[in-house]
């Protein structure tokens, strides 16, 4: 073989060798490019990660939070419900009170007027003009049924 044969060789050679570096700079490129995908994808499923488990510790101390207010709330609740349940007792029983005193009071006054009204009758003479007068009397002044 000749010089020129061996420069052709060698050209070809090296044309080849370029290629198949260049193959393998390719491929060492869409290498890299993939792993370094992949440990942005990693990092980015990691952040999305924390940010799951910050957001869920927030809604477990909200939840605690609202658990413990509607808590104190119902005990509160329980507390005026019972003030009232007393109150609304308290009331009750004096107004009792008070209609048990009115209707004694009514029948004292009943109780006079028919005592009156008896001394009318058993006076000598008997006094019936006056006995009625007092049972008009007293039937005005009684307020009518409702």
């Amino acid at each position: 073989m000749g010089p020129l044969a061996a420069t052709s060789s060698t050209a070809t050679l090296v044309a080849l060798l370029s290629g198949v570096a260049t193959i393998g700079s390719f491929f060492a490129y869409v290498y890299l490019v993939r792993r370094s995908n992949a440990n942005a994808a990693r990092d980015e499923a990691l952040a999305l990660a924390e940010t799951r488990r910050e957001v869920i510790a927030d809604l477990r101390a909200q939840l605690a939070s609202s658990e413990e207010r509607r808590s104190r709330l119902q005990v509160e609740a329980e507390k005026r419900i019972q003030e009232l349940e007393t109150a609304l007792e308290d009331a009750r029983r004096e107004a009792r009170e008070q209609a048990y005193q009115v209707q004694r009071l009514y029948a004292t006054g009943l109780a006079d007027v028919l005592m009156g009204v008896r001394r009318d009758l058993e006076a000598v003479p008997a006094d019936v003009q006056r006995a009625l007068r007092r049972i008009r009397e007293l039937l005005a002044s009684v307020p009518p049924a409702a």
